[in-house]
């Protein structure tokens, strides 16, 4: 008995590598189990299910963006209370743009550094810090964006952000009950 406590204890308290990276070739999410099971799970292809159609992989649907948008409205406290528990340890934003004269490369750059100054003051009211951290604007053949993000989360920030948001759990579960059925999919 005593062991599976000792267990339990060790699950919720192991650190969770989470690594998401968007660069020119692919985008992915993975989260590592390193500290114990040296597991490592493909997150984006879960989470293609809620951005993409079933049918085709490649087509965002605006009905599956607003419905991820409300998702986030309903659930906001939960994440906001788990994101401030978290240090980012390493955010890199990389946006690369083609431009055709002078003129554009000078707006590109403007608004590109001003877009950043933003995203800098969002990150860092939503986590409790970030270590390492590197913006840039680049000119590119291609209009892209490079990002990688590298942070850890253990299942005890989750299970304390729940239970300090326990009012949200029912609104969260009903929202996404609705949405189940207005999406076409089943409750098998």
């Amino acid at each position: 008995m005593i062991y599976i406590i000792v267990i339990v204890i060790i699950i919720l308290i192991m650190p969770i590598k989470v690594v998401i990276n968007k660069d020119d070739n692919r985008s992915d999410i993975d989260i590592f189990f390193t500290k114990i099971f040296n597991l490592r799970l493909d997150f984006d292809e879960f989470l293609k299910r809620f951005f993409f159609l079933r049918d085709n992989s490649n087509k965002i649907t605006l009905q599956n963006l607003l419905y991820n948008i409300k998702l986030y409205k309903v659930s906001k406290n939960i994440v906001t209370t788990t994101t401030r528990m978290i240090t980012v340890k390493k955010l890199t934003f990389i946006i690369k743009t083609k431009s055709t004269s002078l003129e554009m490369e000078t707006w590109s750059f403007v608004f590109s550094w001003t877009f950043f100054g933003y995203f800098q003051n969002y990150i860092h009211s939503l986590f409790k810090g970030v270590n390492n951290e590197y913006y840039n604007h680049q000119i590119s053949l291609n209009n892209t964006i490079n990002f990688e993000c590298h942070f850890n989360i253990r299942i005890l920030y989750l299970l304390f952000s729940s239970i300090r948001n326990i009012r949200d759990i029912p609104k969260v579960i009903k929202f996404i009950r609705k949405g189940s059925k207005g999406y076409g999919t089943s409750n098998i």
